[in-house]
């Protein structure tokens, strides 16, 4: 492991009991961190410099849990070194960075694998399997939304230099993600979007409300916390991408797909159609609710298994990278005030 943050701690309490992976390596620049991880975990070897650890020909593949500044380094070292990585979501906060990674496994021949645990949960496939099904028929229009009303992070999610980039990246990604792999992954040509960090400047302590990944300052911020765009694809659909750490509302809307033959809604997982002469809704029952520890389990074990078994990727690069051709379609769109032409660079 590349990193020793909290992140990290989260794929290793997925681990406990895995049998399938052996973690064998902990590296951080922090060598106290490193060693506090370690010891926990019985982790037997331990790096300042990750570097040395990817010159151990024992080491198959590693995993890169950084912040989202220092994905792209480790990882195209990682690759070149003749790892398999699995990267901590965003792939990179910048679209050049996630071009580069990309490009790496692509010259390496070695896995990639962006780690979006959301990709593993039931009501994800179940929504999936409607929609591969042909039962919405082409989809012409979709929105999908990643919001609290106030819920900031803190520590290196509000740097710019550590994130690079604040709500779009953190949790705007997962239901950009779901939207695209939803949808057939369509490319996408424009993007209008506006974003800013107002309320989040402008913020002092409220009743209830709790921070994570460090102390939350107005002072620290320098990143956005709201972020909207619409951005169309070469096959003439459209989708708005909401998201927002804070926000003077209790919601604003939820993830759908409008296509030609019905449309999907994700909260309750309902599709709508005209079916017999009627308009008919279906709720699909009994999906298994959401257990992120399982499933962080689970993208590590998929992970695992490629591996082994001389798969592709679970999760194939070319897909995350759409989600930065879109993000940086985000941020470039919002600083010049206008429409801007985005495409998917060579890799």
């Amino acid at each position: 492991m590349i990193g020793a943050g909290n992140i990290a701690q989260s794929h290793m309490r997925a681990l406990e009991g895995v049998q399938e992976i052996e973690v064998v390596a902990v590296a951080d620049i922090i060598r106290e961190r490193a060693e506090t991880t370690a010891q926990k975990w019985k982790i037997p070897h331990i790096y300042e410099d990750y570097h040395e650890m990817l010159a151990v020909e024992d080491i198959e593949a590693v995993s890169v849990l950084t912040y989202n500044q220092a994905h792209r380094a480790p990882t195209v070292d990682a690759l070149h070194a003749g790892k398999h990585v699995l990267v901590e979501k965003p792939m990179a906060a910048t679209l050049a960075d996630a071009a580069a990674m990309t490009r790496a496994a692509h010259e390496t021949g070695k896995m990639l694998m962006t780690a979006v645990w959301t990709r593993f949960s039931a009501h994800r496939k179940a929504a999936k399997t409607i929609m591969t099904s042909g039962a919405l028929g082409d989809i012409y229009y979709a929105e999908c939304v990643a919001a609290r009303r106030c819920g900031m992070p803190g520590g290196s999610f509000i740097r710019k230099e550590t994130a690079g980039i604040g709500t779009v990246a953190d949790i705007g990604v997962y239901c950009l993600d779901e939207a695209l792999h939803l949808m057939g992954h369509p490319k996408p040509v424009s993007v209008s979007a506006i974003s800013n960090n107002i309320l989040s400047k402008n913020y002092t302590p409220i009743l209830g409300v709790t921070h994570w990944g460090g102390e939350f300052s107005p002072d620290l911020l320098t990143v956005e916390d709201f972020g909207v765009a619409w951005v169309r694809f070469e096959d003439g659909a459209a989708l708005v991408f909401k998201t927002c750490w804070a926000m003077h509302m209790d919601n604003i809307g939820g993830t759908f797909f409008l296509g030609t033959k019905g449309g999907l809604k994700l909260n309750p997982l309902t599709l709508f159609r005209f079916e017999n002469g009627l308009m008919t809704d279906t709720v699909v029952p009994n999906i298994p609710p959401t257990d992120p520890p399982a499933l962080f389990r689970q993208e590590n074990l998929a992970f695992a298994a490629a591996i082994r078994e001389g798969q592709p990727s679970p999760i194939p690069p070319e897909e995350l990278l759409l989600t930065n051709v879109i993000i940086q379609g985000l941020v470039d769109s919002s600083a010049a005030g206008r429409e801007i032409q985005v495409s998917m660079p060579e890799v």
